[in-house]
């Protein structure tokens, strides 16, 4: 213990990007390294997200089909390019945007920005491929309606939001299938415009990159006459009474257990502290959760407690797998954890654990500027200020046992938690 440094004597900079704008108004933030020899390459559309879809499975749909054929290139010219020059090419969708990522050698970025430039403003949807598409999800979707995970989260967010909620809604298999070709087109055109796009760069990003990114990306304003721009001012209703929803699935070998609740906005005033207090309960591999139901009971490989933020609030998760028997006497033990910070003040001992462990991460997190890039990149998000980083580290360091008590009394409080099981349905 004598090699730990003393975390009051630990600082995180507060990294702040060069920012470029396009010709055509898009922002783009980059962290440089002349050292290294790879260019990561985000595109955010940040109104491309599943709650701006107008028919189920068409956010997601639309990502996978714009590398499928383009106004130049094949889907097959396409792959090639990327294959010959070792471009990594990968797209994510959340509920709120949609993102685009792009790494390749420095070297070669003269040679891959114009199948960049196809992928992001010129694709066509060709309807066979999206034929091939849809039957591997659909696979995909059936396999994961076995499991039991899959169909606790989905009930949990479906039952927290409320079904008449767009973050609440999901699709079914038979959704699929009403997906066609010129719903993506509409899709894109609407969503993945000029206008509702920025950039994030880190790697070796020099004068000639940002002047390629421009000549290929930033010289028209795409889809800004089809654009939708919508503001995301969804209210988020607060969880009045306990619930537990169950939901059956034959032959299930192990119960799933998502509980949680609503939890305030990332800029509000106990966020940080509360990330804290999640860290105590389930956020690390020491936390008072795994001690109980993994290393005492036995009952599980792992549980974690999260909270997710989102536009206007975040969400607050515990998420486990348990033997198929031990769902109620977990839920149980996770009220027992709960409760036992409410009663009694934290041990300076563990809050000092935590406090290393959170400091040693978030470092972590910061070392080169490819993850303090993926960091930023919360800022951008939700608007946040430059010092952010640095205000979650002194908060680590300032926090008191009694504080995180506090905290617990007021968010901890049994009758506002939903809890979502999924397993067999004979024990």
């Amino acid at each position: 213990m004598n090699n730990i440094p003393d975390f009051n004597t630990i600082t995180i900079a507060d990294y702040k990007p060069e920012i470029y704008t396009l010709s055509n108004g898009i922002k783009v933030y980059c962290f440089n390294n002349s050292d290294m020899e790879v260019v990561f390459m985000k595109f955010i559309f940040y109104n491309a997200g599943t709650i701006n879809q107008d028919k189920f499975f068409v956010s997601t749909l639309t990502k996978t089909q714009l590398n499928q054929g383009t106004k130049d290139y094949s889907s097959l010219q396409l792959a090639y390019n990327f294959d010959f020059f070792g471009v990594n090419y990968t797209q994510t969708t959340s509920n709120e945007q949609t993102t685009l990522t792009f790494s390749f050698l420095k070297q070669y970025q003269k040679d891959v920005f114009k199948s960049i430039e196809q992928i992001i403003k010129y694709p066509i949807f060709p309807n066979d491929r999206l034929k091939i598409t849809i039957n591997d999800y659909k696979q995909e979707f059936l396999t994961k309606c076995q499991q039991t995970s899959f169909l606790a989260r989905r009930s949990f967010m479906a039952n927290l939001f409320g079904e008449d909620s767009i973050y609440g809604k999901y699709g079914k298999i038979e959704d699929y299938d009403n997906v066609k070709t010129d719903d993506l087109k509409r899709f894109y055109q609407q969503r993945y415009s000029s206008n509702q796009c920025y950039i994030m760069l880190s790697g070796n990003v020099d004068k000639e990159f940002v002047e390629l990114l421009d000549k290929y990306i930033g010289q028209d304003n795409w889809n800004e006459n089809t654009a939708q721009i919508t503001t995301n001012n969804i209210s988020i209703k607060q969880q009045k009474q306990n619930q537990t929803i169950i939901t059956h699935q034959d032959k299930a070998v192990q119960a799933s257990i998502v509980m949680g609740k609503f939890f305030p906005e990332i800029k509000h005033k106990d966020y940080i502290s509360l990330n804290i207090l999640n860290c105590v309960l389930g956020g690390y591999f020491n936390s008072r959760l795994m001690s109980n139901i993994r290393e005492e009971k036995g009952y599980t490989y792992g549980i974690d407690s999260v909270i997710v933020p989102i536009k206007n609030g975040s969400v607050f998760m515990i998420l486990t797998d348990v033997m198929k028997d031990k769902d109620e006497d977990t839920i149980k033990n996770i009220y027992y954890e709960m409760d036992n910070l409410c009663k009694e003040e934290i041990s300076e001992e563990e809050l000092n654990t935590v406090k290393h462990y959170m400091i040693g991460d978030m470092l972590r997190n910061m070392d080169g500027v490819i993850d303090i890039c993926e960091s930023y990149e919360n800022i951008v998000r939700f608007s946040l200020k430059d010092t952010y980083n640095s205000e979650i580290i002194n908060r680590i360091k300032t926090i008191t046992s009694k504080e995180l008590k506090d905290l617990a009394n007021e968010y901890f409080k049994k009758e506002s938690f939903l809890i979502s099981i999924a397993k067999n349905a004979q024990k």
